[in-house]
């Protein structure tokens, strides 16, 4: 054939380092995220100790407050998007032709 010989090797290493940067990428983006929660975190304690000093309310209630807002938030959105859905498949449902 007109193949030359090492030419299936070359692209072979060339698609294996393209994986293997791939998967570096992955788990550089997977460390970001985590490093990035964190320090969310961090910060969010820092503004309700500095909430609970400014109330003068022990810390515990801001952060059960936080929690509660932050299920409730979580809920809402939930909420939404079924809502959404519903309305989206109610919306796509055909109807039954009708009868002769």
């Amino acid at each position: 054939m007109n193949a030359e010989p090492g030419k299936g090797a070359e692209f072979d290493a060339v698609v294996d380092a393209l994986r293997a940067v791939i998967q570096e990428q992955k788990e550089n983006l997977r460390e970001i995220d985590r490093l990035s929660e964190a320090s969310f975190r961090l910060w969010l304690n820092k503004v309700a100790g500095r909430i609970a000093e400014m109330a003068c309310v022990p810390l515990a209630h801001v952060k059960a407050f936080v929690d509660d807002l932050s299920a409730i938030a979580a809920h809402m959105v939930e909420k939404g998007k079924r809502s959404y859905r519903d309305a989206y498949h109610k919306a796509r449902r055909v109807p039954p032709p009708p009868a002769r």
